[in-house]
């Protein structure tokens, strides 16, 4: 078993969580009336013209609290500058996603064989280079550090709903956290937990190629992954899911 060992986060809505064979389970507690709303987005892969633009529309404030499920980065042209937004942001938390995995085995301190090719294979290439050629080392090893910090799963309460994040899928193992995936007729292997997740582009499991991408609703599992990323799929969105009330925010697409 891994010793157990305390993480502390800026926002002073959330105590210190302990993590434990991997999990991060954290209490939340809302102690401005309520006034605090609580956010979800995954796989913005770099569309920094859609983060800011969803910020805007959901008037994202100090009060808020911002939880993205990792892949940030790759595949669109700006996942860096995100990367530092959310650093510089007390009212952000990020999960760690299979691309962030893969920029740490390609560039960090315990690399792996491989890796760079596999992290080229899905779109890092972009990342690599700012990193690598136009990154000072100090820029750089601040964001490996943060990347290296990134807990895989985390467990929240809103509003008397519990709530398990995690990047790919929920499971015993940090592989399956990170590159798992939703099928169809996934459940919720945690009883009254609502699991929300990304990695698996939603149109995967809907089948609605000509409709613009939205979020999916399975058995008390949740995929907010709505395509981001990839330029050439004109129905792909970014989504945000608020945990307070479950509504649901979307930025582009073609209104299909």
């Amino acid at each position: 078993m891994r010793t157990p060992f305390f993480l502390f986060y800026r926002n002073p809505c959330v105590f210190p969580c302990i993590l434990l064979d991997g999990m991060v389970k954290f209490g939340y507690s809302i102690s401005n009336g309520g006034e605090t709303m609580l956010y979800c987005m995954a796989d913005l892969h770099g569309e920094w013209d859609f983060f800011l633009q969803m910020l805007e529309q959901i008037h994202f404030s100090d009060t808020d609290h911002l939880y993205i499920l990792g892949d940030v980065i790759d595949r669109g042209p700006s996942g860096v500058e995100i990367l530092e937004q959310i650093m510089e942001s007390p009212n952000m938390t990020m999960l760690l996603g299979n691309h962030e995995q893969m920029c740490l085995s390609t560039l960090g301190p315990h690399n792996e064989f491989g890796a760079r090719e596999l992290w080229r294979q899905n779109g890092g290439m972009k990342t690599y280079r700012e990193l690598l050629y136009h990154s000072t080392p100090h820029r750089r090893s601040r964001i490996l550090r943060f990347l290296s910090g990134l807990p895989d799963c985390l467990e929240i309460t809103v509003g008397g709903r519990n709530f398990h994040l995690v990047h790919g899928f929920p499971g015993n193992d940090p592989h399956t956290r990170i590159w798992g995936r939703a099928e169809p007729d996934s459940i919720s292997p945690f009883p009254d937990t609502i699991c929300v997740v990304g990695h698996t582009p939603t149109v995967f499991l809907t089948g609605r190629m000509d409709k613009d991408f939205s979020i999916w609703h399975g058995n008390n599992i949740i995929d907010i992954d709505c395509g981001c990323g990839n330029p050439k799929a004109p129905h792909r969105r970014l989504a945000c899911l608020r945990l307070d009330d479950m509504a649901e925010f979307y930025v582009g697409g073609t209104g299909a």
